[in-house]
């Protein structure tokens, strides 16, 4: 099954919302296809949820000029839109019903505007799952990735503050996004370009020290994980909480054990062993912790053969804060 629309789709479906607001046969008709369409503009290209543009005052918040949009409520951001799009905009919102009508012009019950969204996309053939408000809106985040947008602005675009909203837009079309966001940390400026021991999370919770900054990262798959960095690094990637970055794990800096034990380390976790590659002088390890992440090593071998080690053995490893180095996207 299709996990997304492609960038030929969305160009087909949005030429198809043109053909079918022009193929009213009424005035009232027309009037009721235009402001379907310009919902339509607003979250296919804008990113708003259904929510917020049911809720837009279009003349008051869209800018027709700069194609600035001001969204208010609790997400509020001022987001732009291309200017491919404007030219239907400015001809909706000029319609003499959109001044008469103001703030409730784009006032519509949810479930009539998703038929509606189903309705015009199915001439096409695609999956309803894909034509909807929500697919539609992370639709575009997804396009905003394939531009080499960061994705702390893809996140500030479509007004995701919540751990839980950022991990359903990664998770979408399956896992897209965290297929972009990993593959943009692969690059030149990530402590890993091969992502090994790399975990996506959001920043939970942030401590100031006087010479370092102590920052608490959850995962997607809830584990907590304590990074060091100093100042500078603090400030150079303005981290704040709710930040989507990636903590690498130095490999150098991992200890295991038998079992859990009091080494001062912040970060601690038991695994069973995937990987043992032993040579005479260093054994190469992988370990899966319990919410499926894997972690790798390069271990001495005299060390770990203390340890009589074997596939599926569960084992405990822990390392210091400062051996977590975090990027931002």
């Amino acid at each position: 099954m299709q996990a997304s629309l492609t960038r030929q789709d969305l160009e087909q479906l949005t030429l198809r919302w043109e053909q079918w607001e022009a193929e009213a046969t009424t005035i009232s008709r027309r009037i009721v296809r235009a402001r379907l369409h310009l919902l339509f503009l607003l979250i296919r290209f804008g990113g708003l949820r259904l929510g917020e543009a049911l809720e837009l005052d279009a003349k008051a918040a869209v800018d027709v000029v700069t194609g600035m949009v001001h969204v208010p409520g609790a997400s509020a951001r001022d987001v732009l839109l291309p200017m491919g799009c404007m030219r239907h905009m400015r001809r909706i919102l000029s319609l003499p019903e959109a001044e008469e009508m103001g703030a409730e012009f784009l006032r519509f019950d949810q479930g009539f505007v998703r038929r509606k969204f189903y309705e015009v996309a199915s001439p096409l053939g695609l999956d309803s799952t894909l034509v909807g408000p929500r697919a539609l809106r992370y639709s575009r985040g997804l396009e905003l990735l394939e531009m080499h947008v960061p994705f702390n602005l893809v996140q500030k675009f479509l007004g995701q503050q919540k751990s839980s909203q950022i991990a359903a837009f990664l998770d979408f079309a399956g896992g897209a996004a965290r297929r972009y966001v990993n593959a943009g940390q692969a690059g030149q400026n990530s402590p890993e370009k091969d992502c090994r021991n790399s975990m996506l999370g959001t920043v939970s919770e942030i401590t100031l020290g006087m010479r370092s900054v102590l920052v608490e990262v959850t995962t997607f798959s809830d584990l907590r994980i304590n990074a060091l960095c100093s100042h500078k690094d603090f400030s150079r990637m303005d981290l704040h909480l709710h930040q989507v970055v990636t903590a690498f794990i130095d490999p150098d800096q991992i200890c295991f054990s038998g079992e859990a034990h009091s080494s001062g380390f912040s970060n601690q976790f038991s695994g069973s062993v995937e990987e043992l590659h032993r040579e005479q002088v260093e054994t190469f390890i992988g370990v899966q912790l319990a919410d499926g992440t894997k972690v790798y090593s390069h271990q001495e071998t005299a060390v770990l053969d203390s340890l009589h080690l074997y596939d599926g053995k569960t084992i405990w490893l822990a390392f210091p804060a400062r051996a977590v180095k975090l990027s931002v996207r």
